[in-house]
């Protein structure tokens, strides 16, 4: 008999990135588990989490031995919100609108930083 969902749909996922980025070094299976927070996950839920992270590239899978495997985030918090940005533009029908309402929703501090960062020189991606 199935237990029972203790968390909703990805809250589980979003619970393992954020153990997963809150250490510098790679982690099992059984410490992700023990550090995450409220009703603690079976350890096969984990591994499932684990996997389907892995095969959305948000997780690496280093493999120690055989049987000891460890996880790191494949990327940090801040890389992953640029590329979920940058993902969300490349997903609009008009890329320009998105941008500008993006842009719209800034606050004034936010919308300094990003011109600073426009004004500096340097290599930059095509989107």
């Amino acid at each position: 008999m199935a237990g029972k969902r203790t968390r909703g749909p990805g809250e589980l996922e979003d619970e393992i990135m954020r153990v997963l980025r809150s250490h510098s070094d790679e982690l099992s299976a059984k410490e992700i588990q023990r550090l995450a927070t409220g009703h603690p996950p079976a350890y096969t839920t984990v591994m499932t989490a684990l996997d389907r992270l892995e095969q959305k590239s948000l997780v690496v899978r280093v493999t120690i031995s055989e049987r000891k495997v460890r996880f790191r985030a494949a990327h940090s918090e801040d890389e992953h919100a640029s590329r979920a940005m940058v993902s969300a533009l490349d997903d609009a029908s008009d890329r320009e609108s998105a941008l500008l309402q993006f842009a719209g929703n800034l606050d004034a501090r936010d919308a300094e930083l990003l011109r600073k960062a426009i004004a500096k020189p340097g290599p930059r991606g095509s989107g």
